[in-house]
C-alpha cells in the first residue's frame, strides 16, 4: 500500500493506493453516503446508498439534485461523507452533489477503472450536463481522500486497461522522466497487474497531477493546460469517429499528431516523437489513425477542433513535449494547427 497527502490549495488531499484501500472507509467518522452506477453493486457498507444511471444518463443536474435531496432527507450534515464508487459519470455528479450540499460535504472519491484512478478521480473537476451542453454546470472542489484500491482492477480486461495507460503515458512524456524509465522497463509488469508495478504507476500519475492542480486548480495559470496534451487532436478523432473510437485510444494517437507537430514547429528535441512511439507501442496503444480502425469524418473533427477550450480568439494554446519529462505552452495559429491536422488526420 502506497499512501500519501498533498496540499491542493486550500485542502488537503489524501491518498491510498493498494489492494484493500477501500477498508480505510471503515474508520471515517460520520455517516455515509454511498454513490455507485445502477451496474455496479460495490461491497461497501453505508448509512445511505444512491444509484445512478450509467453514462451520459446518470451525468445529469436533476440526478445532481436528487442526491441533495436525499442528503437532506437523511440528515446528513457536513460531518459526514459522499462516497463515490465507480467511472468518470459517478465521479462527476457526486463530486458536484458534495460541492454544494452545505457549501461542501466531504468527499472519498473511489474510482473503479484504470482511467478514473489515474485521471478521473483526481484534480477536483466536477460537472453535470444541462441541457444538450455536456459539462456546462461544474465546480472545483477537491476529495478530502482518494481510495484507488487494486482489487477494482481484477476483472478489468486488457483493453480496457490500456486505455487507462494511455494517461499514463501522458504523465511519463510530458511531466516525468523516472516514470517513463520505469514504464520502458517494467511495461510487462503492468500490463500483467502486478500489485507492486501497478501501484508504482498509479501512485506517481496521482502525484503527477496532484501537482500541477495544485499549482493551477482553477485553469488560470496557464498550468493545467499540460494535462491535455494530445488531447486537442484526440478529441478531435474521437468526434470525428461519432465517439465510437474510446477516449484512451484517441488519446494515444493525439499525443503522436501533436508530438509531430512540436518537432516540426522546432520545440521538440531531435529523438523526442521516437520515444513516443517507443512507449506507446509497448503498452500496444494505436500510433496511426489506420490502427484505430475508425471510419473519420474529418471535417467533423476539425470543426471539433476548433472548438477546443484551450481555444483564445485565432490562436490554440497547446502544451508540447520539449523533451521526455518536460513541456511548454505554445499558441499555435488555428489555421496552422488545421494544417498539422489535415496530415495527421488525412484530410486534403
Amino acid at each position: 500500500m502506497i499512501e500519501f497527502r498533498e496540499k491542493v490549495c486550500c485542502s488537503d488531499v489524501s491518498v491510498k493506493v493498494g489492494r484493500g484501500a477501500l477498508r480505510e472507509l471503515e474508520s471515517l467518522p460520520g455517516r455515509k453516503c454511498i454513490v455507485h452506477p445502477k451496474s455496479l453493486k460495490p461491497d461497501v457498507k453505508g448509512d445511505l446508498e444512491i444509484a445512478v444511471e450509467d453514462g451520459e444518463k446518470g451525468k445529469d443536474l436533476r440526478n445532481a439534485l436528487e442526491i441533495v435531496d436525499k442528503l437532506l432527507e437523511h440528515d446528513f450534515t457536513r460531518g459526514d461523507y459522499l462516497v463515490a464508487v465507480g467511472g468518470g459519470t459517478v465521479l462527476d455528479v457526486a463530486g458536484f452533489s458534495a460541492s454544494i450540499f452545505m457549501r461542501g460535504l466531504n468527499l472519498v472519491n473511489v474510482p473503479t477503472t484504470l482511467l478514473g484512478m489515474v485521471d478521473a478521480g483526481i484534480g477536483g473537476k466536477t460537472g453535470v450536463n444541462y441541457g444538450k451542453a455536456k459539462n456546462m454546470i461544474g465546480t472545483f472542489y477537491q476529495p478530502s481522500l482518494i481510495l484507488d484500491d487494486l482489487s477494482f482492477l481484477d476483472t478489468l480486461p486488457t483493453e480496457e486497461l490500456r486505455r487507462g495507460l494511455a494517461e499514463v503515458v501522458k504523465y511519463a512524456l510530458v511531466l516525468d522522466k523516472e516514470l517513463y524509465d520505469f514504464l520502458s522497463l517494467n511495461h510487462s509488469s503492468v500490463l500483467n497487474k502486478e500489485e507492486s508495478a501497478l501501484e508504482k504507476v498509479i501512485s506517481s500519475s496521482v502525484r503527477d497531477k496532484l501537482a500541477v492542480v495544485a499549482e493551477d486548480e482553477r485553469e488560470t495559470k496557464g498550468v493545467r493546460i499540460v494535462l491535455n496534451f494530445g488531447h486537442t487532436i484526440g478529441h478531435a478523432i474521437e468526434a470525428g469517429s461519432d465517439f465510437t473510437v474510446p477516449h484512451g485510444l484517441a488519446i494515444s494517437v493525439g499525443m503522436v499528431c501533436e508530438a509531430k507537430i512540436a518537432e516540426e514547429m522546432g520545440y521538440a528535441e531531435e529523438g523526442v516523437v521516437e520515444d513516443v512511439l517507443w512507449l506507446l507501442q509497448l503498452f500496444g496503444l494505436p500510433i496511426s489513425l489506420e490502427q484505430l480502425n475508425a471510419k473519420i469524418d474529418v471535417e467533423k473533427a476539425l470543426i471539433a477542433m476548433t472548438k477546443d477550450k484551450k481555444r483564445r480568439g485565432e490562436e490554440v494554446l497547446l502544451p508540447f513535449p520539449t523533451r521526455i519529462g518536460n513541456w511548454r505552452g505554445v499558441r499555435v495559429p488555428l489555421e496552422t494547427l488545421e494544417g498539422f491536422a489535415k496530415q495527421c488526420l488525412g484530410g486534403n
